[in-house]
Parts: structure tokens; C-alpha cells; sequence
């Protein structure tokens, strides 16, 4: 005998009660792979890792709207937001019905040719090019301005996790020019456009999706409104998500760990550091080097490389061009400039900037930056 079939309605909503109570394999975790980011990714403090079955009411439920409706890997990663981290299918699907997909974004020429060609300035030696973009006149006076009217906040992080203002300062202003660029575009729409849409390192930007999601809610902040990189990196020391959950502090102590505050970001930026090794018995980060010819080809350079200062001094007559108080391994670090190379010597402190983002020329902006504006101040 054939059995009769179900209404319609009963249906839709058993189907209904089978997405909002099954379990969802959560998406793959890739570590950070460039700087700042830079952060070991940890599991929310507050939720478990099982999942929770949910008996959220049908009618919250809403279709996937915009720039990602349709997008299957989106609805999967809401299920298991919802799953594992309790938010509600109904606010998840109206904030992604709003994020706007990035690659349909045309960034602006701000100088073009006569046959429309945009115009792109050139400057001889690649340390002279990067160096060019971090360190220059009105940059070096917002560093003044910067770290005096946060003195206190400087001298206190110093105090509390021994990293000097100099270098705190020097991240500031390469990472955001000191707040004239958080950056122009919403986190939301970076990462879900990564995330979601096929970028080589979807694993990584799923993985900081997360983790802003639950940062944005742990801090009471909209998810929605968010500035912040090409990278979704945010506030003043351009932390991405993960390392906000991990090194970020409420250094002025108000209960809110914010990091557009400029205290907040002192005290987070000095905390980064610190946790990741810094060493205040350690006073120079990097020295200038001296040998002979023009240019440098002998051995391998970069923050990665350790050699010891014996060897450099007797076998290749490499030497500090001032006394280098630092007896450990140096890092051998070459700046091309445009008619030689300038070699220098970085410390164990020079290796814990790079953490912050893998770069030599990085890890040197920083440190000339802050040296100048130190400098300027008259110390």
C-alpha cells in the first residue's frame, strides 16, 4: 500500500530541524604565513568545542542575499558558526547579505598620463623605493607629535613589558601613518571575499573570518562598520583577528580592548612583543656593518640568517662600524641602495620585528623610523 505523502509544510520544516541540528566539520585552520598576523590561532576562551545543538525558531531563518548569495561555502561556514559558536543564523545571513565582494572594487589612480595610463614613480634602489613610503618628513613630525602627546602610555608599556617607545612608535607609523590610514576598506568584506571566493590562501582568511566574528562580539564592537586593511588587518598596529584574541590589551583600562584607541594599541603593540621574545637586557636591535666593495654578494643576507661575529670578523672581515655590544648570533642584513648595498648587523630584538611581519626591509623601516623620530626629539 503506497502511504500517503507528507503536507508541504511539514516538509520545509523537518528540513529546517535537520540543518539547524546536525553537525558541522569545522573548516581547516592554516597558521599565519606572513607577519602579524604572526599569531597562533586559538579556539574561542568561552565555547567549547563541541557542538551545540541549536533549536533556533524557523521563522529567523532568511535566505543568503548580495554580493555572496547562493555562495555554498559561505552558508557552510554560517552553519558552523552557529553550531559551534552559538550566533544565530538570522544575524549572520543579514551581516553577509551586506558584505560587498572586494574584487568587484576598482582601486582609484590618483595620477594618470596624457593616454590615460596610470602613473606609477619610480626611485632608484629598492631599499630607497620601500624606505621612501615609511620615512619622511611629515611622517617623522606625526611620530613626534604621536609619541608626545602619548608619553605616559610609551613609558608605561616600556615599564611593563621592556619594549622601548622608539620601536613601538616605529611600528605605529609604518603600519597606519599614526591613524591617517586604518585602511579603506571593511574587514567584513576582505575576509569574506577571501574566505569565499577562491583566494590562494582561503584556509588562513576563513580561519581570521572566525576569529573576527567572535572578536567583534567578545568586544562589543559592529562587525558590520570595521575599517581596516587589503589584508582586513585593523586599528592602530594593524593586528589581524587572530592576533587581536591573542596579544591585544585594554592598556587604559576601561573595559574595552579597542585597538583605534592609541593607548590600547601601545600597550597591545608592546605586548605582541614582548610575547613573542623581546629581550630588554638586549639594548641595540641593529648595527651598521662595514666591508669592502660596493656591493654585497658574498653570503646569504635576511633576517632568517645567524652568523657568528668571529666568523664574519676573521674569515670575511666583516665588522661593525660602532661598538656592538650584542654578543649572540647576528642576522646579516643588506639594503640595496642605488649605486651600493649597506650591510648591517641585527640582533636577536631585529629577528623579534620580523615576527611582526616577515620582511628584512620591514624590520628596518621600523627601526630607522623610530631612531629618527627619537633622534628628533632630542635623545
Amino acid at each position: 500500500m503506497t502511504l500517503p505523502r507528507l503536507p508541504l509544510l511539514l516538509s520545509t520544516l523537518l528540513l529546517f530541524t535537520a540543518c539547524n541540528t546536525k553537525k558541522i566539520t569545522p573548516p581547516p585552520v592554516e597558521n599565519n604565513q606572513t607577519n602579524p598576523l604572526m599569531a597562533v590561532i586559538q579556539t574561542d576562551k568561552n565555547i567549547t568545542n563541541e557542538p551545540i545543538e541549536t533549536t533556533e525558531p524557523v521563522e529567523e531563518m532568511q535566505g543568503l542575499e548580495g554580493d555572496f548569495a547562493g555562495n555554498y561555502k559561505l552558508m557552510e561556514f554560517i552553519d558552523y558558526m552557529v553550531t559551534y559558536h552559538q550566533f544565530t543564523h538570522k544575524e549572520l545571513y543579514t551581516l553577509f547579505s551586506k558584505a560587498k565582494d572586494i574584487n568587484q572594487m576598482v582601486e582609484p589612480c590618483k595620477v594618470r598620463n596624457n593616454n590615460g595610463s596610470c602613473v606609477v614613480q619610480i626611485r632608484k634602489g629598492k631599499w630607497d623605493r620601500y624606505r621612501a613610503m615609511f620615512i619622511y618628513e611629515r611622517n617623522i613630525e606625526r611620530g613626534i607629535n604621536f609619541w608626545t602627546e602619548h608619553e605616559d602610555t610609551l613609558n608605561r608599556a616600556y615599564q611593563t613589558y621592556g619594549v622601548p617607545p622608539e620601536y613601538i612608535v616605529g611600528i605605529i607609523g609604518v603600519e597606519t601613518a599614526y591613524g591617517v590610514n586604518f585602511g579603506k576598506k571593511k574587514v567584513i568584506d576582505v575576509l569574506t571575499s577571501k574566505a569565499m571566493l577562491g583566494d590562494r590562501r582561503e584556509n588562513f582568511y576563513t580561519t581570521q573570518l572566525e576569529k573576527f566574528l567572535i572578536m567583534t562580539r567578545q568586544a562589543g564592537l559592529i562587525a558590520s562598520e570595521l575599517m581596516g586593511s587589503n589584508a582586513g588587518a585593523m586599528g592602530y598596529g594593524q593586528f589581524i583577528a587572530s592576533s587581536y584574541l591573542d596579544f591585544a590589551v585594554d592598556f587604559n583600562n576601561d573595559g574595552v580592548t579597542d585597538l583605534w584607541n592609541a593607548q590600547d594599541a601601545i600597550g597591545s603593540v608592546a605586548n605582541y612583543f614582548a610575547q613573542n621574545g623581546w629581550n630588554g637586557n638586549i639594548g641595540q636591535v641593529a648595527v651598521r656593518a662595514k666591508y669592502k666593495g660596493n656591493r654585497f654578494r658574498r653570503l646569504k643576507t635576511g633576517y632568517k640568517t645567524k652568523y657568528s661575529q668571529k666568523k664574519l670578523r676573521k674569515k670575511h672581515k666583516i665588522v661593525p662600524r660602532s661598538k656592538l655590544y650584542y654578543k649572540g648570533p647576528v642576522s646579516l642584513i643588506k639594503l640595496p641602495k642605488a649605486s651600493y648595498d649597506e650591510l648591517w648587523f641585527g640582533t636577536h630584538n631585529f629577528r623579534v620585528i620580523t615576527t611582526y611581519n616577515h620582511s628584512t626591509f620591514y624590520g628596518m623601516a621600523v627601526h630607522d623610523l623610530g631612531k629618527t623620530i627619537k633622534a628628533r626629539r632630542g635623545y
